[in-house]
């Protein structure tokens, strides 16, 4: 059947809804109550809980660099499955086990459907469990349970213990400076990194706990104010070195040859 096509039903109560014909036919000598009701693709796609396509902003980080990531999660038909693609390594592929296993032990349901998460740029290698949280987000918004324009404003990582805990992540510096370049609104990552993503200026820095922590915040439902440090502080106290090479007489090799490493780590 196809939009703008009517869809005749056979109902059992008496009254139409508003805006329907509701029309008397006779039917084998019995007479039937019929309702004519105009055929709406995403309205049946709703009622049958069809889910749309969610996108989250994420992050890859490159040597010093970072760039983000779209965290593509599309749920369709078919038998139950969870395929990831975009060049994920090792620990990305095991995030499909990490996430079922968080969002069903923070009480939400976890898609019996076929599912396909897509990272892009599909052409660059994503590496490390900090795209767990995307996913599992991703994933409860296209069942139609978070807004896709709140989504659109942060960028989200964290890696997810079973039991839905946030755990820290690598690159957080980096990561906060690359969402400031996109124009981004802020970033959602564990509290333990975001003391090293603050010191970016102009990107809120939401620090989330637990994967309900994020979907709460998101939903517009828990408040979480922004972490802000000073600069001036956190510079002085990582100032102060216990082992200064200018108490070093001579090796002047060795004190350069750890000066070059140094540099290039």
């Amino acid at each position: 059947m196809f939009a703008g096509e009517s869809e005749i039903a056979l109902v059992d109560h008496q009254r139409a809804p508003e805006g329907a014909e509701q029309t008397d036919k006779p039917h084998d000598g019995i007479r039937c109550k019929f309702l004519i009701v105009a055929y709406m693709p995403s309205t049946v796609a709703a009622a049958k809980g069809a889910p749309v396509l969610a996108t989250v902003l994420s992050s890859a980080v490159h040597g010093i660099d970072a760039l983000v990531v779209e965290v593509e999660v599309d749920i369709a038909s078919g038998l139950p499955q969870m395929a990831v693609v975009g060049l994920p390594e090792g620990a990305v592929k095991e995030s499909k086990d990490r996430v079922r296993s968080a969002l069903k032990n923070s009480g939400y349901e976890f898609p019996q459907r076929k599912i396909t998460i897509n990272l892009a740029p599909a052409d660059i290698k994503k590496e490390g469990s900090a795209y767990d949280l995307p996913i599992g987000l991703g994933l409860l918004a296209a069942s139609g349970k978070l807004p896709a324009q709140k989504l659109r404003e942060y960028s989200i990582l964290g890696e997810l213990s079973l039991d839905g805990r946030v755990k820290a992540i690598r690159g957080a510096l980096p990561i906060a400076a690359a969402a400031q370049e996109k124009g981004l609104r802020g970033i959602l990552l564990p509290p333990d990194n975001a003391q090293e993503a603050a010191v970016v200026n102009g990107v809120d820095i939401i620090p989330v706990a637990t994967l309900a922590e994020a979907f709460e915040f998101l939903r517009g439902e828990r408040p979480i104010a922004p972490v802000a440090v000073d600069l001036s502080t956190v510079f002085a106290h990582h100032a102060q070195y216990e082992v200064d090479f200018n108490e070093v007489k001579g090796q002047e090799h060795v004190k350069r040859a750890l000066e070059v490493a140094a540099g290039t780590t």
